[in-house]
């Protein structure tokens, strides 16, 4: 069995030197892994880059921080992983919604629920794909809005999942599309359904929250602004939210489309 890890963020003077520095760590070479580059190295000195590097085929799964959610009740660890007091639990392997206490998002019924889990069985088996699809309370850390619509949240839990998620979740994106289009056919009214594989999702939002913080320390730093790599809406929200309360930087987004983005400024 191989037991070297599968996935680590590295950050580093320049992208070559993290990448460098995770294959070293990961025991892999070039032509076994997907690199993903979270921040890239600025102009400013001190300014570093930040790299993610997978194993091919493996869902990436960066190391939670340590970010405790209010109201989260904790997921099922996998065998030999211990948890570190005050690290985040992660929502891969939580218990269906049924065996759970409710959070805010109570106000969904249950028969939507076994609606949009049947839908999402539906398209896995004529993918051909095996794998378990759960309704969970909401992960994140960031909560529902009192205005956002009914939501269901639903995680895909199985092996080898990485084709479902994709080059930074555009798969998973394109998925969570399908199923709401499918869903708001059969539902009375208009519910969300944020669909997830392998707690994906929570994972992206731990490592988006750790990089607005590192940005944000950049910016108090060096009193210069920072543009992010472009981002889709849900992922601009999180840095957004993340620096609300940061009394040193502010946040605004710029762009048109996919190509908009979140700077990071110092606040006057």
């Amino acid at each position: 069995m191989d037991h070297r890890m599968n996935s680590v963020e590295i950050q580093a003077v320049s992208v070559e030197e993290a990448v460098r520095l995770a294959l070293e760590q990961l025991g892999r070479g070039h032509d076994e892994v997907d690199i993903e580059i979270l921040s890239d190295a600025g102009p400013d000195e001190g300014d570093e880059a930040l790299v993610r590097v997978t194993a091919k085929g493996m869902a990436s799964q960066p190391t939670p921080r340590a970010r405790p959610a209010a109201g989260r009740a904790p997921g099922r660890r996998p065998p030999g992983v211990r948890r570190v007091p005050g690290d985040r639990p992660s929502s891969r392997g939580a218990p269906p919604r049924a065996d759970r206490e409710r959070g805010a998002d109570a106000r969904v019924d249950e028969a939507d629920e076994r609606i949009a889990k049947e839908i999402v069985r539906d398209l896995l088996t004529h993918m051909g794909i095996e794998a378990d699809v759960v309704a969970v309370d909401n992960p994140s850390a960031m909560p529902l809005d009192a205005a956002d619509p009914p939501t269901i949240f639903v995680d895909v839990l199985g092996h080898d999942l990485g084709m479902l998620i994709g080059r930074r979740g555009e798969h998973l994106a394109q998925l969570q599309y399908l199923v709401n289009l499918l869903c708001n056919r059969r539902l009375d009214g208009w519910t969300r359904v944020v669909l997830d594989v392998e707690g994906y999702r929570s994972r992206r939002e731990e490592s988006l929250i750790g990089l607005a913080e590192r940005v944000a320390r950049q910016v108090a730093r060096s009193r210069r602004p920072i543009v992010l790599e472009p981002m889709p809406p849900n992922e601009r929200r999180i840095v957004h939210l993340t620096l609300r309360e940061n009394p040193d930087v502010v946040t605004e987004s710029n762009g048109e489309g996919a190509l908009r983005r979140v700077t990071v400024q110092p606040r006057a």
